[in-house]
């Protein structure tokens, strides 16, 4: 990710801190910036942008990340995710509430989401190749937006519930895996 990404990315949700993503413009986004990323032309864009600026944050803060088992891993991957989110809180429940009563404009978001599981897996040394590869992807990305659910709720400093939550859904996920395969 360039540093022009970065800004957008930080601009963007600077401006959903204090707005609603209704209200919020690719060209107020856009406005001062010579020499414009050909990659942003709608507000899908903007979406893929943000979560590649998250995605870029979590490779950063999983270089120094223990190797441990799979499960523990993963644990840790999503949470620092969370972390991540947790930084810009305000932000991204804005985001979740302006799609929350239109889920279908989130739709389009799915297959940069996809790739930020695959990129996960990855991190946490998971296979993510072939039919069990793909259930894995497919698993972790309803155990994601079921966490989710739990972080917009968590108001603890902690994370305390998100981390539960976490834990029960990547239990029963392998349980499921294990079961299936």
């Amino acid at each position: 990710m360039n540093k022009k990404q970065i800004k957008l990315a930080e601009k963007t949700l600077n401006l959903l801190s204090k707005k609603s993503w209704n209200f919020i413009s690719v060209n107020e986004v856009l406005k001062g910036y010579k020499n414009l990323p050909k990659a942003i032309n709608n507000k899908n864009d903007l979406l893929r942008n943000i979560n590649r600026y998250v995605d870029h944050l979590l490779k950063i803060e999983t270089k120094s990340l223990d190797n441990s088992t799979q499960k523990d891993m993963l644990f840790e991957v999503i949470m620092l995710r969370f972390d991540i989110l947790q930084k810009y809180r305000k932000s991204f429940i804005k985001l979740y509430d302006s799609f929350k009563f239109n889920p279908q404009k989130s739709l389009i978001f799915i297959p940069s989401f996809l790739e930020s599981m695959l990129l996960s897996a990855d991190i946490a040394k998971i296979n993510s190749n072939g039919l069990k590869g793909r259930m894995i992807i497919k698993g972790l990305f309803i155990i994601y937006i079921a966490t989710f659910l739990v972080w917009i709720k968590d108001e603890t400093k902690s994370l305390e519930k998100t981390m539960t939550a976490l834990d029960k859904y990547l239990a029963h996920g392998n349980k499921i895996i294990n079961g299936i395969i």
